[in-house]
């Protein structure tokens, strides 16, 4: 028997669609008058171009046609707004035709028709029969250059989306009635909604004052003289009111305006403003993805040109990471910090290359929401804004303290104003009285007094009592700005569940997950619902997410949230926790769904997207944003049972995290950090082998905040006694690394030798890429060799020394990695110090000190100064030596970053001894014995017993006191097997 595959072959489908055509004005003539070549390539660009935009909008290009293309939107994929993506993507081919030109400089101009309609089309899809491809292509022809025009079958279905004027009737051929020709206007930021909403986006009254400031700076910023501007005021004041009806204003003039949107819970969401723009641009999988080739033609598509190293910059932040690694994050890796400098320099050149040629205006609303890399963001901005024409504004709720911002402080309006208002919604003239009776209830709050005039408007016909009025609202239990939108929203039949459900999903959400969560409602009927909130200004669209919608105000989403009860809150909020765990890619940030899930009461669901949010914050260098995600984390763990199956898990993933962060917001040496860690050893050492083997993280972490030298060798020996049975060779290698890296300040040479000669043995070079930036800051085979030079200098081993110091140096040149690079030419000077090589400490003195400089890497700034300074002082120049030594002497002082305290104390001791001040220099060096005998950095203690000794008897002390610190010194050399010591010390001695 045949199968019904077999039996039943479907020939072709009927669907609706969207066809585009595009179409090159000129084309002959441009080519008469271009090098066939160049022409050729030039048109090539503006396909791919087109293609891009054409995708990006869920579009298909079926042909190119010479000069022009053909495309379609509800096909081959079928797409609820075909129509809207199809306009939207004929405004944007506009733009990039603008952007093409050929060699004579012309700009392309392009003619575009769209039109909607049902098509038939083959099965393989060789063949599309319908009127709207006809009926497209008949428009392209008639549009003017540089223009679209748009069928009325699409305009009927995008009026809510853009602004149309009719341009006039035609004939066209083929189609007996005339035909409306349309031609579109997108809608400009926080636009009016279609009618009935138009009604409440009225001019904005009282607020001329502020209007002419945002004009002025405006002006100026045209004149290449830009700024930054902070509007603040408490919530419903009118702060996006304000700056919509200015980016109104504007909206006839030519210039750019962007906005970015903070959002409740994102502020642990690393840039989330600006990356959303960016979605608006491209596709979020090229940014996962990150593929350079599609995002820098998406930004070539909005006259954004780039080089790549601005878009790879951009995309090393956007792109997914692996989070197995971010638990061993050192936040002293010098490529962290500079790492997200280079992302911050990059969104800016992003957001203001083009504003030579379009002035640009910059909106970043809701900043008390702000995450911190968005804060600096603006800040960057606001700083470089004063010489371009850029205006950046920010709405906010705090103030905050910016010397580079002008503020505008939004108090409630005037009683003249509140009078205009309530008579630009009353239409006629209110009731006498009515006017001062909204302004002494709402105290001027804009918001408060539109949505009054609007409770009273609805229930007239009134009297002129204010006795009536006060009952109107006591039987309407309004009391406050709250109890108005409560009533509005009641007052809106079956759209009032839709409004609940959809501010339990957040300020913005979409239709499709609305529609899950409303079960069984037809789109149909969602789609009444919301027309209806649209027209009664409770929600609006999104004026940052395409297809999206806002609550038009946080207090309009906060009403419907608290019109809900608790329990059914919960409900909601479990579906939608439920739907984000089984999704293989959660569709809401992780911030946002750890929240879902804690509202929900899912609290190791919550605890799970908590730490994912971290992670992926800590990656991004972001330390602040992480904070944000662990606090939540913290909370949602202690709410586990202690017989939860994940709780031990959970916590110690936390800790890890934990002590990255409070390592790099408090210091690697702060009690925080050290307290995070040694609560998770405590809580790991009650575990299984297996489960201690896996969270190497923790060891690491509570080896490298050991208070002193001495505490930290005896974990250093657990640490790679405990790991040795680990498989992972990447985790012994790091153990044998915090190996050798105490034991040399412990004078423990041979030990450290052992886990250099054992750890890289498991080195693989590739592994070291990904691993670096986690252990350390720097390469392990460069740390390795490094410490094995001077460990075999201090046993007076010169010939195996050398050689290793060299391996150093040339392993870190290979790497081309700023941390190792640097870490290596600090091996090499500590040796040649050790070794009095005055020269070869300068010379790598000062090519430690150009890369530091160029990397912005201010420890290593501070080292390079010290050693160069004291080279100096010692063979020539002591009035600059002494200068230099000291000013690098003060910044790593200030920076808490000297890890060598005993050899930096030496060189101290010695300038101040060549200053001929013996004296202060024995009290330093004697302060550096107490701290080296306490602390366990006995590596050097032998050199300082020695130099102790000379200074005593510059001093002309006992001779008995000078021999007592020469025999320490060589009991101390010989104890460690450091003969090179012994051997120095030996001399004095006998000398």
């Amino acid at each position: 028997m045949k199968t019904l595959d077999a039996r039943i072959r479907f020939t072709g489908e009927r669907r609706q669609v969207t066809a585009l055509f595009y179409d090159i004005v000129g084309s002959t003539e441009l080519l008469l008058r271009s090098e066939p070549e160049k022409f050729f390539r030039s048109v090539s660009a503006l396909h791919q171009n087109a293609e891009t935009i054409i995708r990006k909008h869920g579009g298909f290009l079926h042909q190119r046609l010479g000069d022009g293309g053909c495309c379609f939107f509800g096909y081959p994929e079928q797409s609820e707004d075909a129509a809207e993506s199809a306009v939207q993507a004929s405004l944007e081919l506009l733009h990039i035709a603008a952007g093409s030109k050929t060699k004579t400089r012309t700009p392309f101009q392009l003619r575009i028709g769209v039109a909607t309609g049902l098509v038939v089309f083959s099965t393989e899809g060789d063949e599309i029969v319908g009127t709207a491809p006809v009926l497209a292509a008949r428009l392209q022809a008639e549009a003017e250059p540089n223009s679209v025009l748009v069928a009325d079958s699409t305009v009927k279905l995008t009026r809510h989306k853009f602004d149309y004027s009719l341009v006039r009737e035609a004939r066209l051929k083929g189609f007996e009635d005339p035909i409306a020709l349309w031609r579109p206007q997108e809608r400009g930021w926080s636009a009016p909604e279609a009618s009935p909403s138009e009604e409440r986006d009225r001019p904005i009254r009282g607020r001329e004052r502020e209007l002419a400031a945002l004009s002025g700076a405006w002006h100026s910023a045209l004149e290449g003289k830009g700024s930054l501007i902070a509007v603040v005021g408490e919530a419903g004041i009118g702060k996006s009111r304000l700056v919509g009806e200015f980016a109104r204003r504007l909206r006839q003039t030519a210039h750019e305006t962007v906005v970015f949107q903070c959002g409740r819970r994102l502020e642990s969401q690393p840039l989330h403003p600006f990356v959303s723009f960016l979605e608006r641009l491209v596709e979020p999988s090229v940014l996962r993805d990150g593929d350079r080739e599609t995002f820098m033609r998406a930004l070539q598509a909005t006259g954004r040109e780039m080089d790549a190293a601005v878009a790879d910059a951009i995309l090393s932040f956007t792109a997914d990471r692996s989070l197995t690694t971010s638990r061993n994050i050192r936040v002293s890796d010098p490529s962290g910090l500079a790492f997200r400098r280079k992302v911050i320099e990059a969104a800016v050149e992003i957001l203001t290359c083009k504003a030579a040629t379009v002035p640009t205006l910059l909106i970043f609303e809701d900043v008390h929401w702000a995450d911190d890399m968005t804060l600096e963001l603006i800040d960057r901005l606001g700083s470089l804004a004063g010489a371009l024409p850029i205006l950046v504004v920010q709405t906010s709720r705090i103030r905050r303290s910016l010397a580079v911002a002008t503020e505008i402080e939004l108090s409630g309006l005037s009683s003249a104003a509140v009078r205009d208002l309530v008579a630009s919604i009353w239409r006629e003239h209110p009731p006498p009285g009515l006017s001062d009776f909204i302004l002494d209830q709402c105290d001027g709050m804009p918001l408060y007094a539109e949505e009054l005039a609007y409770f009273f408007q609805g229930r007239q016909p009134l009297g002129k009592s204010l006795s009536e009025w006060k009952e109107l609202l006591r039987d309407g239990s309004v009391t406050s700005l709250n109890d108005l939108l409560s009533a509005k929203l009641a007052a809106t039949g079956s759209a009032r569940r839709v409004a609940q459900i959809a501010s339990v999903i957040g300020r913005e959400f979409n239709i499709s997950l609305l529609i899950y969560l409303l079960e069984g409602v037809s789109r149909r009927s969602v789609d009444a619902d919301i027309d209806r909130l649209l027209s009664e200004g409770i929600i609006e669209r999104s004026s940052v997410t395409q297809g999206s919608f806002q609550f038009r105000h946080v207090l309009a989403q906060e009403a419907a949230y608290g019109s809900l009860l608790k329990s059914d809150r919960r409900r909601i909020h479990r579906r939608i926790a439920d739907r984000l765990i089984t999704e293989a890619k959660p569709s809401l940030p992780a911030a946002i769904a750890a929240w879902q899930c804690a509202e929900a009461g899912l609290h190791d669901a919550a605890a799970r997207f908590a730490l994912a949010a971290a992670e992926a914050s800590v990656l991004r260098s972001a330390m602040h944003e992480a904070n944000v995600s662990l606090e939540l984390c913290a909370r949602e763990v202690a709410s586990l049972s202690r017989r939860h199956p994940e709780r031990t898990e959970l916590a110690l993933s936390l800790c890890e995290l934990q002590g990255v962060v409070a390592s790099a917001l408090e210091g690697e040496g702060s009690e925080n950090a050290r307290r995070v860690y040694s609560r998770a050893m405590q809580l790991l050492q009650k575990q299984p082998t297996a489960v201690r083997m896996n969270h190497f993280p923790v060891y690491w972490g509570w080896w490298f905040t050991a208070p002193n030298i001495l505490t930290q060798q005896s974990r250093a020996r657990i640490l790679v006694a405990d790991m040795q049975a680990v498989e992972d060779r990447e985790t012994r290698l790091q153990s044998y690394h915090c190996g050798w890296a105490t034991s040399f300040h412990a004078g423990e040479h041979r030990f450290c030798l052992d886990c250099v000669a054992k750890g890289l043995k498991l080195y693989d070079p590739e592994s070291a890429v990904r691993h670096r930036a986690f252990f350390g800051g720097h390469d392990a085979r460069v740390c390795g060799l490094g410490e094995s030079a001077l460990s075999y200098l201090l046993l007076d081993e010169a010939g195996a020394s050398e050689t290793a110091i060299n391996e150093c140096l040339e392993w870190a040149g290979s790497t081309d990695h700023a941390g190792s690079m640097v870490h290596a030419l600090y091996y090499a000077i500590v040796l040649r110090r050790c070794q009095s090589r005055y020269d070869d400490v300068h010379a790598l003195g000062e090519r430690m000190l150009a890369l530091a400089e160029r990397h912005g890497l201010a420890a290593s700034q501070a080292r390079a100064n010290m050693y160069c300074g004291w080279a100096e002082l010692m063979t020539s120049s002591a009035a600059r030596g002494e200068a230099r030594f000291k000013a690098g002497l003060l910044l790593q002082q200030q920076l808490g970053t000297d890890d060598n305290f005993s050899m930096h104390s030496d060189m101290h001791a010695q300038v101040l001894q060549r200053l001929g001040r013996p004296a202060e220099a024995l009290a330093t060096v004697r302060n550096a014995i107490s701290v080296g005998r306490s602390s366990g950095q006995s590596f050097w203690l032998a050199e300082l017993y020695r130099l102790s000794a000379t200074l005593r008897r510059d001093l002309n002390e006992t001779p008995s006191s000078i021999r007592r610190d020469l025999t320490r010194a060589v009991q101390i050399a010989e104890g460690q097997e450091a003969a090179w010591l012994a051997a120095r010390a030996k001399r004095s001695r006998d000398a």
